[in-house]
């Protein structure tokens, strides 16, 4: 913590509001984001989906296919990439997209969601020991 004194016809600094769309920036929640380079030397950026893009992702997936687990699957793993080789990807918002970006990803698929698996994985809790907590 630090304090100024003023003297006497100095003014304090003005503190600047933030724009509405700082704001909401602000606001948004926070979403885990990875990078990940592939043996292959493709790039993808990756995040992990939250409640609203699941639900959207459900959306684009259609009522149809929404209860194959595969396709579901797929279709989420799709919906997480952000870019491809550091070029922008937005999110399918059709059956038709969602199938296309899969074909982006291509052979890659096995690798790409084995890195997202290892990057999105809970962190471990310690390992229980009984004899920490005898008194």
């Amino acid at each position: 913590m630090s304090v100024k004194i003023l003297e006497a016809g100095e003014k304090a600094a003005s503190v600047a509001t933030p724009t509405p769309s700082e704001t909401i920036i602000r606001a948004a929640p926070a979403r885990k984001i990875a990078e990940i380079t592939l043996p292959s030397g493709r790039v993808f950026c990756v995040r992990r989906l939250g409640p609203l893009d699941r639900m959207l992702a459900s959306k684009a997936i259609g009522s149809d296919l929404v209860s194959n687990a595969l396709y579901a699957n797929y279709a989420l793993v799709a919906c997480s990439v952000t870019s491809i080789d550091r070029s922008p990807v937005s999110m399918p918002s059709s059956q038709a997209q969602i199938e296309a970006l899969v074909f982006r990803i291509g052979e890659d698929w096995e690798d790409l969601t084995e890195e997202m698996n290892r990057a999105f994985k809970p962190a471990e809790a310690d390992a229980f020991d009984p004899d920490a907590v005898k008194n």
